[in-house]
């Protein structure tokens, strides 16, 4: 909630001196995050982040919850209008290879090599390291079976 106090008044203090404007998007000041979060990630892979921003400003108190699932579900997600050309333009991309990319099936993270089985394997050593130096989120990430393993 203090983080929130603080957030206020930095947007006052910005649209008073410098006539600011909150475009209601999260992390959209980059291009490229805005493409990812905007287009590309509810698109190809149906993760919308609207969805966590809106739970945090509920769980805050700051909208109620009725509020939060209208905008969720009846207000279209923030991008701006050209954000797509400029993506396909700064990733050399054709508009055919843009569609193809899009239109492709989605790969997930467990398709491809990665240490979690060693990991995973190792759990005794890095429970005791999360006691000491490693931290314990990774510990809590990495060194038990997820449910993707098991789509193998």
């Amino acid at each position: 909630m203090v983080y929130s106090v603080f957030k206020r008044r930095g947007e006052k203090t910005l649209k008073e001196l410098y006539d600011w404007q909150d475009y209601g998007g999260h992390h959209l000041e980059n291009r490229i995050t805005s493409f990812a979060h905007g287009v590309y990630l509810p698109s190809k892979f149906n993760i919308d982040y609207r969805n966590n921003t809106l739970s945090a400003v509920v769980r805050n108190g700051e909208m109620d919850r009725d509020e939060a699932i209208d905008i969720y579900y009846n207000q279209p997600r923030y991008f701006e209008e050209d954000i797509v050309d400029y993506f396909k333009k700064r990733m050399s991309l054709s508009d055919q290879e843009y569609v193809s990319i899009m239109n492709s099936e989605p790969n997930y993270w467990y398709q491809f090599p990665t240490y979690k089985k060693r990991f995973e394997s190792l759990w005794p050593l890095f429970k005791i390291l999360a006691s000491e130096s490693v931290p314990m989120s990774f510990y809590l990430k990495y060194c038990f079976p997820s449910k993707q393993n098991n789509l193998k």
